[in-house]
């Protein structure tokens, strides 16, 4: 008969303790990646009190060190560019505040959703 060995090793953490262990220090977050805060990467302070900051310790591995431009960064850490105003924005595209029934969105002329 045929010995069978079994190795038991977890092959990835489970998704509870890796939330568990989060970053929620913007600078903590740029240190851990080796990217020096500059004016443009400090927006991320002013925005926690908009915006909490938790990201989890498996997806900053996933992110490039050293590149302040990463697209995984940047998914989470806020920048300059996102307080700044754009002309014609508005906070209520689909007018619903002006909306007959609460509810109801009346996007085209002979429809409603």
């Amino acid at each position: 008969m045929a010995h069978i060995v079994t190795l038991n090793t977890p092959s990835r953490e489970d998704w509870l303790s890796q939330l568990a262990d989060v970053v929620t220090d913007p600078d903590e977050l740029l240190h851990l990646l080796n990217i020096d805060a500059d004016e443009k990467l400090l927006a991320g302070r002013d925005a926690r009190r908009l915006f909490a900051l938790r990201v989890p310790r498996a997806f900053i591995a996933r992110m490039e060190k050293g590149n302040p431009d990463d697209p995984l960064l940047r998914q989470v850490l806020t920048s300059q560019e996102e307080f700044v105003a754009a002309p014609g924005y508005s906070t209520d595209p689909l007018e619903e505040q002006h909306s007959v029934v609460p509810g109801l969105l009346h996007k085209y002329r002979n429809r409603a959703l």
